[in-house]
């Protein structure tokens, strides 16, 4: 590592660093598509900290460090949802599109492992990838899990709270609703089918039927939720076309076939009983399954003993209703994994986004600690699967 890593020194102005970091990533607008600004300020920003830096054919910087095994991920993601909001530090606080979901995440991940490698007791390999399109396509995850670089932890820089580890996600899936009618003239309502009303009868129906929401933990509950609806095209004509987007969320335990299968059987039901010549189609989308990782996995124990070591707590297990790129990478390989970062996920894609400056250098002295209590477990126990999964 050259001179310059002595601007990473937590121990002396130990914020100065971090916060330019993060600062400058927020100052660089990247919604999903349009990452290339900040993308190239982190690969300038990775090698001049040392490490072997590329780009892949998606747009993903990635950035390796670091000899031998136990061979960590570092994953976050540089891209936010559309909105740009003012960047500014005020009361503690960094405010900006992207300060909790999740530029916090990575920039914390980024110190944490320059930092670590530094200790020359500690011997592992990184590598740390800043990905593309998280919040849309996901082509990002999924150019970086075609590599199939072999890996025995991965970290996915999300918002837990810097004193809470994420095991779990749930999966999603995307369904797209059109039911068909005649259509007919709006001043004659009582002549023609409505595929306005159809749709809300069928979006009543999976309500019922599909979507109940009545778990005590909502984790555990198949939930759905619409995103978008289209009826017509004029003022005096009744809509003889309407369309439901449908973003699905599944809990581990539940394949999303069945999922599909339910979905589909209600559609049938709907047309067969409906008077007249409605026809109702589904279509399904994007899909993703759930994931929920062992409480007592290598990881999951390495920072059980970081957040203990850093701030003097228990650590508390998340399991989170929304889905990440965690959820891509465990189907193709079975390596303990968790999601970790600064912030309160209830802020996401908020215009009033903003995270604690304390929490986000406390995140990063738990994410080195964590590294380092990975590399002394691999040590003493190396049993972790760590190539990709056959398919």
């Amino acid at each position: 590592m050259h001179s310059g890593q002595d601007i990473l020194d937590l121990t002396t102005k130990e914020s100065e660093y971090p916060l330019a970091l993060l600062l400058s990533m927020l100052n660089l607008y990247s919604p999903s598509g349009n990452e290339n600004q900040v993308a190239s300020y982190l690969e300038s920003e990775f090698r001049r900290n040392g490490l072997h830096t590329r780009r892949d054919s998606a747009g993903n910087v990635i950035g390796q460090v670091g000899t031998g095994r136990p061979r960590i991920l570092l994953c976050g993601h540089m891209d936010t949802v559309p909105g740009e909001t003012p960047v500014k530090v005020e009361d503690d606080q960094v405010y900006g599109r992207g300060s909790v979901d999740a530029k916090s995440s990575l920039a914390s991940m980024i110190v944490a492992c320059v930092q670590a490698i530094k200790d020359r007791e500690t011997s592992f390999h990184a590598t740390l990838v800043g990905v593309v399109e998280e919040e849309t396509s996901t082509k990002g995850i999924q150019q970086l899990i075609s590599d199939h670089p072999p890996y025995d932890f991965a970290i996915f820089g999300e918002p837990s709270g810097s004193r809470n580890v994420t095991i779990g996600y749930k999966g999603h899936l995307r369904v797209r609703l059109t039911c068909s009618t005649k259509g007919g003239h709006s001043a004659s309502p009582w002549i023609s089918q409505n595929s306005f009303d159809e749709a809300v009868k069928l979006w009543n129906k999976l309500e019922s039927s599909c979507f109940l929401n009545n778990e005590a933990s909502k984790f555990n509950a198949l939930t759905g939720a619409v995103t978008k609806m289209t009826a017509g095209d004029d003022t005096n004509t009744i809509p003889s076309s309407a369309q439901l987007d449908v973003d699905v969320r599944i809990p581990p335990g539940l394949t999303i076939e069945s999922v599909e299968q339910k979905i589909t059987r209600v559609c049938k039901e709907l047309q067969e009983n409906a008077q007249g010549e409605l026809v109702v189609s589904v279509s399904f989308g994007n899909r993703c399954p759930a994931f929920l990782g062992e409480n007592d996995s290598t990881i999951v124990r390495a920072f059980r003993m970081a957040i203990r070591e850093v701030t003097g707590q228990q650590v508390t297990l998340v399991k989170k209703t929304g889905t990440s790129d965690m959820n891509l990478l465990a189907e193709e390989y079975n390596i303990p994994m968790v999601a970790y970062g600064p912030g309160d996920s209830t802020l996401d894609h908020t215009d009033n986004e903003c995270v604690s400056i304390p929490e986000y250098l406390e995140s990063i002295r738990v994410t080195m600690a964590a590294i380092r209590n990975m590399a002394r477990l691999y040590k003493t126990s190396p049993i972790e699967t760590a190539t990709p999964l056959e398919h």
